[in-house]
């Protein structure tokens, strides 16, 4: 009898060790008949016992809306006769808005175990009119004995609370999308158009990215983002429509026309996702907007000033001023002309100095200062060094800036007030007095005083002259036992090794490695950029646009490895997207070579800025590929 209870509870603790490993995965909800517009929960619960879980998929839940989603997760501890069994509770606990009379299911929920699928039941839900439904159970109804009440809500975007907000319109049709919002879609050239892009979600969801950012053609873009110091997406809830979403500003930008036509900006592309408890993605969403067409007129040619420069459209003010009205000569004088108010301030170009009969002035510098605030608005200030080269007075005449307001639709114009400048020779002949100690007869040691006739130029220790006409005999003992010997004997070897090295480097410094060959095209891309820097400065735009080109054309060359002159915009792009490059960069590099195409058949458009940011936005380009794992490509057929 006493062998029977023992084999008894062996099987007892057998059948509990079993029991205690194999995983439970249900699905509870705290009601299964519900009012229209009101809400049931869901609670989905799997407890294993170890084991590697992972693939966690939602249930179906096709008519109905998910108002929030919380994740959990706990352990639990038992202990009796079979042992000490640990166990991991993981909890969903959904919150489920009913939109329509009818049934519905909730399908089943997917998970892994040890690479085994598990799937909770179907649980049907109908849906009557809201007096007839029962009251709702109280809160936490379906947890299992042991496992806390869910904790924080599942991360989201936005920053703060991340509590879901209440549905004050649920409504049927909403759907995430992306929109691009511009105050004006008609404007002259060179007037402030600010275009926004926002981002409007139906609900919360994990992971978004930008997979194409909208291009600018033809416009000069200042960007306008706050700075978001907490790096993430600030959610606001708002009505667009009748609807409620979460809504999301993503980029602000300012745009200036650059010349009149229909402009068209590229639309957005952007993906979001939704990801399960353990990082693994569970629906991804591809959003896109519309492009965006702004009409851009001509600035009116009534009454506008000769050789007006496009980008003085806005208002603004003048101010000149100069650090001292009274200098010496020598004394360096700085003159600093400010212009402030509304507009493409980096674009704008200031009025030139007038040549100063007596002065000598340097290259100014130049400082943006912008705003913060809706428009584009601040202080861009020019600093000019100069130099007195003789005495007397200088009246330097106003500055006169030409600008035309886009509001009131006319031209205006702003004057500084003229300024006066003092020169003294007080400088000049406190300088040139001071050299005139010769008066006071007073002579420097070593120095060697002036005759009454002229001058000495005779040193006072003159070597004697030698009187012995043959050799010393003792010179070739005195050789032998001088250090002379030494570099005599030394120097042959030396000199034969050192060649052989020299020969040994350059031998293996022409062996062409992928290191070598690497440096060969930064030293290059670095001449070619001096050489359009150069041509900046001496004011040769054209020049350093075809600088600008030969670098990106050679550079690319060197990295494919293969002949990219002759292909067309198509060729190149998809020659660039075969070797690896992201398509960002493939747009980026495609655009700047466009701009220096364009740069060849109309050399008058050019500006300084225009060539500046070209040329920096060559560098990041050559920058960006060098970093790059490019693929090796097939050379492709060059168009006769």
């Amino acid at each position: 009898m006493r062998i029977v209870s023992i084999v008894g509870l062996m099987i007892a603790i057998a059948a509990g060790n079993a029991s205690a490993a194999e995983p439970s995965f249900v699905a509870r909800v705290d009601r299964t008949q519900v009012g229209v517009g009101e809400s049931f929960t869901l609670e989905i619960t799997l407890s294993v016992e170890g084991g590697r879980v992972d693939g966690y998929r939602p249930p179906d839940l096709r008519g109905l809306r998910i108002l929030s989603e919380r994740p959990s997760q706990s352990t639990q501890m038992q202990m009796g006769v079979g042992g000490t069994f640990v166990r991991q509770v993981y909890g969903w606990h959904y919150e489920v808005l009913t939109l329509d009379r009818g049934t519905f299911n909730v399908g089943p929920a997917r998970v892994r175990v040890d690479g085994q699928e598990l799937r909770t039941e179907k649980i049907a839900i109908t849906v009557v009119d809201a007096a007839q439904a029962p009251p709702a159970r109280r809160p936490g109804f379906g947890f299992p004995r042991g496992i806390p009440n869910p904790g924080l809500p599942f991360p989201g975007l936005g920053v703060g609370d991340d509590t879901p907000p209440a549905e004050t319109q649920p409504g049927r049709g909403r759907r995430n999308f992306l929109r691009v919002q511009a105050n004006k879609i008609k404007a002259y050239v060179g007037d402030e158009i600010t275009v926004e892009w926002f981002l409007y979600l139906t609900e919360r969801q994990d992971k978004y990215g930008a997979t194409a950012e909208p291009r600018t053609d033809g416009f000069w873009v200042e960007d306008r983002t706050p700075a978001n110091p907490h790096a993430g997406l600030s959610m606001t809830e708002q009505s667009y429509e009748g609807r409620t979403y979460l809504v999301a500003p993503l980029m602000k930008k300012a745009l200036f026309p650059l010349h009149p036509g229909r402009l068209t900006i590229s639309p957005l592309e952007s993906e979001i996702s939704r990801v399960d408890f353990f990082g693994a993605t569970l629906r991804t969403e591809r959003l896109k907007t519309e492009p965006l067409t702004i009409e851009v007129l001509p600035l009116p040619t009534a009454g506008q000033p000769p050789k007006f420069d496009t980008s003085a459209v806005g208002h603004f003010n003048l101010h000149a001023e100069v650090d001292r009205d009274r200098v010496n000569l020598g004394e360096a004088v700085t003159l600093k002309l400010a212009i402030s108010g509304q507009g493409n301030l980096r674009k704008l170009a200031a009025p030139a100095l007038p040549r100063l009969e007596g002065w000598k002035a340097y290259e100014p510098k130049v400082s943006v200062t912008l705003d913060p605030g809706e428009r584009v608005a601040g202080t861009k200030v020019v600093e000019y060094l100069l130099l007195p080269e003789r005495a007397g007075v200088t009246t330097i005449p106003p500055f006169s800036l030409a600008f035309f307001d886009p509001e009131l639709g006319s031209y205006g114009s702003e004057k500084s007030n003229p300024l006066r400048i003092e020169v003294s020779a007080e400088g000049a002949q406190a300088a040139g007095a001071r050299p005139a100690s010769a008066a006071t007869g007073t002579v420097a040691a070593g120095s060697v005083p002036a005759t009454p006739g002229g001058e000495n130029v005779l040193a006072l220790d003159i070597r004697p002259l030698r009187n012995r006409p043959t050799l010393r005999r003792d010179l070739g003992t005195s050789f032998y036992q001088s250090r002379g010997l030494l570099g005599v004997v030394a120097v042959p070897p030396l000199a034969l090794a050192l060649t052989a090295f020299v020969a040994f480097a350059r031998e293996r410094l022409s062996k062409e490695t992928e290191g070598t060959r690497r440096r060969k095209l930064r030293r290059l891309a670095r001449r070619r950029l001096r050489t359009a820097e150069a041509n900046l400065r001496e004011g040769r735009l054209a020049q350093a646009f075809g600088e600008i080109e030969r670098v990106l054309r050679e550079f690319l060359t060197g990295k494919l490895g293969t002949q990219i002159a002759g292909l067309s915009w198509d060729e190149l792009r998809s020659t660039l997207a075969q070797a690896g490059l992201a398509p960002a960069l493939v747009d980026a590099t495609l655009a700047a070579l466009e701009d220096c195409d364009r740069a060849r058949f109309s050399p008058g458009s050019l500006s300084v800025e225009e060539v500046r940011a070209t040329r920096d936005r060559a560098s990041e380009i050559i920058l960006q590929i060098e970093k790059a794992r490019l693929r090796p490509v097939s050379s492709p057929e060059v168009r006769s």
